[in-house]
């Protein structure tokens, strides 16, 4: 009789097994990595400053474990110097037992993904996982379609020398709404990239903007669960 097992890591394990809010995170660099800390409510364990602000550090290649309070609300980013801000990963966990959610790439893109640890699906059957493992790639796949209509915008959607692909992608609060269009709808990134619905705004059915307000707010995301990991790719 043969027998598979399947070998998890400590930090994966105490998150399946820990009551309350478990946070793991998982390096995939060969550098450490600074991940910029927000609190707008309850408290984090932070251990170093990122970004001006308080901040985790992760090893190369590992994987570690985050005990945030009961009720912390916050978010979460890959900080460089270079770069600045990439993608915003916001956690709610308010709710006992439950998990609010969404990556927000409105100020920075970066390769990084939010999910719970146990890879469940959202509490309306859905996939689970926020942000997107390769931005640049699923850019290019729409790239490949759409280039002619976003073609006059190399500081947000930087094309090769030769005009057949993007080498890289970028956003920012200055961002033009044909990148924003480009981004949410027709790369369909995992993310909002703009505000969804705000109260007492009335956006014209049929509009792009309607649209951008419907797929924004689609990406608000949640689970049954307080184990949730972050990768940063």
């Amino acid at each position: 009789m043969h027998f598979t097992y399947t070998i998890l890591s400590l930090p994966t394990l105490l998150a399946l097994t820990i009551a309350g809010p478990v946070l793991t995170v998982h390096n995939t660099k060969t550098r450490t990595i600074c991940l910029k800390v927000e609190t707008s409510s309850g408290s984090f364990p932070t251990t170093t400053v990122c970004g001006g602000a308080p901040g985790i550090n992760v090893a190369p290649m590992k994987t570690s474990a985050f005990y945030p309070s009961d009720k912390w609300n916050g978010a979460i980013s890959d900080f460089t110097a270079a770069r600045g801000p990439g993608t915003r990963l916001e956690i709610n966990f308010s709710e006992p037992g439950r998990t609010w959610y969404d990556a927000d790439m409105e100020f920075g893109i970066s390769s990084a993904t939010l999910g719970p640890t146990d890879h469940r699906k959202q509490s309306n059957g859905r996939a689970s996982l926020a942000g997107e493992q390769d931005p640049l790639a699923k850019a290019n796949a729409a790239w490949a379609v759409e280039k002619n209509r976003v073609n006059g915008f190399p500081k947000y959607l930087t094309p090769s020398k030769d005009g057949k692909r993007l080498v890289n992608v970028y956003m920012d609060k200055n961002a033009p709404r044909a990148v924003q269009t480009f981004f949410q709808l027709t790369a369909g990134f995992q993310a909002y990239l703009v505000p969804g619905s705000v109260g007492g705004v009335q956006r014209k059915k049929g509009s792009v903007e309607k649209m951008l307000e419907v797929a924004a707010d689609q990406k608000a995301w949640k689970v049954d669960t307080q184990a949730m990991r972050i990768t940063i790719f």
